[in-house]
């Protein structure tokens, strides 16, 4: 066997799981993928594309864009299946080939995946030809997708749909199409850089998380592979081969094996039984754990499945299946596994479910003079943030702000004169209104009767005008002074921005965290699309000390207008929660804040200040900087569930009764 300078599949040392996840997709296909999430490092990359090496030769029809099984009728495409039906193929017709690993660039646009009109032809011929696309390729091969998480929504819609019906359905400029689209799709992501869309997730048959090795001598010997296969790639390919080789039979004779793997009806029954004691939605667990089970019983050589086969499936298909709130921490629970497995079922006791509530409830000291509050649950601010809609011309990175855009990666509603002629961006030339336009010419119209083609010229050029969706990067800018903790206050303000949170997870907001006491402003948390981590380090704000506000203000005001300079699609939004009160200044303070307001509004910076002032003596400093910033005014007080929706209605933002 030659590696091509793979690094070879069974040379990886340690992450087991990760490694038989692969393996058992490898097999059985059918069990719908693998998600391997895990810091930088871990040799995620590396085991995917040295899975294609260890893997069977494939049948296909030579030629044939779609990779088209020509023993199956139930895998080709409209061409391969009328050849078929009309006395199969000729011997020189079909070829063996290894199967690839097909990448999926995250920046690929919906057209680039699934298939689009071939525009030379369509302008030099006046043919509608389909042009396939990433999907096309990915037919009986590995579809590959690096930092999952961060996928547009948009491309990871049509994922969904093709791996779940195993077919790609193409509808574009008049044309519709079909062909078959059946992958081992294979995901990695680092959860520190954001968490992934709950539907996508689900699509994951298993997920696995790795974890850096800490055995010293596995460490060893990882440095020494890695300088080994550097130095002479063949070389060392060729100490492994003898066990690729025989991982690769192994492979060969689980898949001829699986079809006569029996499961007994109470295995299915303890599984069953085991996703509802982990809450797990639908039924997609239930079926994934049962093929992994037969999966794991082929791979070992056995035609029944045995209770070992149930517990290491479950730790695959639950992981990222558990009921859980944004923010609560993924973890399996394997001994309750082992537990139901190995015994008669029990229904839980009463305050033992797998998902506690967030635990909201602890309180340290982390000196004399700082205290670390609690994250209230009564405030509610998930519904200040607007959606809005806005004809400035952007990129598209979200789900909030509906916007026109130049991006490919925005959805295509009609076409438009273009203001400058630009034939160079082929792609985005609309062919049906080109076509339209070219037709209603006298010369045209007489070429169509007569069969002959169209004449484009300049003047018939349609370009597609295309809508998108931005998100926030929002930029909480989080007064931690001592006189926050007065009756509590800092509890209001965690709970204030844990609902934001939780809106910014469904909304894939990015978020920003500036924490301002003492005398100094600290970007506690730079701009990430991890909630999970915002959250984390919104438990720890430590409270005490003075209010250094301008401070804290101008810092936010940098990332806001840091973002805005990078053009990433992404509006940023300010959230300032604040009393305003015991400023430290440069100057003089309300000076020093009437300069800064007069910035921010110059900027246009979009801005809600949460007051945190106490009301029994007010001085309304947060008032006078909403006039002079033009920022949407809240009162914390106001923010609890009753007195929030009779403000929200009063807006409009919410019906009346």
């Amino acid at each position: 066997m030659t590696c091509h300078k793979i690094f070879p599949f069974v040379a990886i040392i340690g992450q087991e799981m990760m490694k038989l996840a692969l393996i058992l997709n490898a097999i059985n296909p059918k069990i719908g993928g693998v998600l391997i999430q895990g810091t930088k490092g871990t040799a995620k990359s590396t085991a995917v594309r040295a899975l294609a090496d260890i893997l069977p030769e494939i049948a296909i029809v030579k030629d044939c864009p779609f990779n088209c099984n020509p023993e199956d009728d139930a895998e080709m495409c409209m061409d391969c299946e009328e050849i078929h039906n009309k006395g199969g193929f000729k011997k020189e017709q079909v070829m063996k080939k290894k199967m690839d690993v097909i990448n999926l660039p995250i920046n690929a646009t919906e057209d680039r995946v699934v298939g689009t009109i071939d525009i030379k032809k369509a302008l030099a011929d006046g043919i509608k030809s389909l042009e396939p696309g990433i999907l096309a390729e990915a037919n009986r091969n590995i579809l590959y997708i690096d930092e999952v998480n961060l996928l547009a929504d948009n491309v990871a819609d049509v994922l969904l749909d093709s791996a779940a019906m195993g077919v790609n359905i193409i509808e574009r400029e008049g044309i519709s199409f079909h062909h078959p689209s059946s992958f081992i799709l294979v995901g990695t992501m680092n959860p520190e850089e954001g968490n992934i869309r709950p539907q996508l997730l689900d699509r994951f048959g298993l997920s696995v998380n790795v974890e850096r090795i800490e055995d010293i001598e596995d460490r060893i010997k990882i440095i020494k592979n890695v300088e080994d296969f550097q130095f002479n790639a063949d070389n060392f390919c060729k100490v492994y081969n003898l066990k690729q080789e025989k991982l690769k039979e192994k492979i060969i004779n689980a898949q001829e094996l699986l079809h006569s793997v029996k499961i007994s009806d109470d295995q299915l029954k303890k599984i069953a039984k085991l996703c509802i004691l982990f809450k797990t939605d639908g039924h997609r667990a239930d079926i994934t754990i049962a093929k992994t089970a037969k999966t794991i019983a082929a791979y070992n050589g056995r035609k029944e499945v045995n209770e070992e086969d149930i517990k290491t499936a479950a730790k695959l298909a639950l992981n990222h299946r558990m009921r859980r709130l944004p923010f609560e921490e993924q973890s399996l629970d394997e001994e309750k596994i082992e537990e139901t497995i190995d015994e008669d079922y029990q229904k839980p006791q009463e305050g033992s479910e797998i998902n506690p509530e967030l635990e909201s409830n602890q309180q340290e000291i982390v000196n004399a003079r700082e205290e670390v509050f609690n994250i209230g649950k009564n405030t509610r601010a998930d519904n200040l943030i607007e959606k809005k809609r806005s004809r400035e011309m952007m990129n598209t990175s979200g789900k909030r702000v509906l916007h026109p855009t130049k991006s490919s990666r925005g959805k295509y509603i009609g076409g438009e004169k273009p203001k400058e002629f630009n034939f160079s961006n082929g792609n985005d030339i609309a062919i049906n209104e080109t076509l339209n336009k070219a037709a209603l010419e006298p010369g045209n119209k007489e070429a169509l009767q007569k069969g002959d083609t169209l004449t484009i010229l300049e003047d018939h050029i349609h370009f597609k005008h295309r809508m998108g969706k931005s998100s926030y990067l929002i930029i909480f800018c989080v007064d931690a002074s001592g006189s926050m903790g007065v009756k509590n206050r800092m509890e209001s303000v965690k709970g204030a921005i844990f609902s934001i949170l939780q809106t910014n997870y469904v909304h894939r907001d990015k978020v920003a965290l500036v924490v301002f006491r003492k005398d100094v402003a600290e970007v506690v948390l730079p701009p990430t699309r991890s909630t999970d981590l915002a959250y984390k380090l919104l438990k720890e704000i430590p409270t005490g000390g003075t209010t250094p506000l301008v401070e804290g203000l101008n810092t936010a005001v940098s990332l806001a207008l840091e973002e805005r300079r990078k053009q990433s699609g992404y509006i940023p939004l300010i959230v300032l929660l604040s009393d305003a009160r015991g400023n430290i200044s440069y100057n003089d303070s309300m000076e020093d804040l009437n300069k800064t307001g007069q910035y921010i509004s110059k900027q246009n910076l979009d801005m809600i200040i949460i007051d945190t002032e106490n009301s029994d003596v007010p001085l309304g400093i947060n008032k006078k900087l909403a006039e002079l910033t033009d920022a949407v005014y809240y009162h914390i007080d106001n923010l609890d569930t009753n007195n929030l929706n009779n403000i929200l209605k009063e807006k409009g933002l919410l019906e009346k009764a």
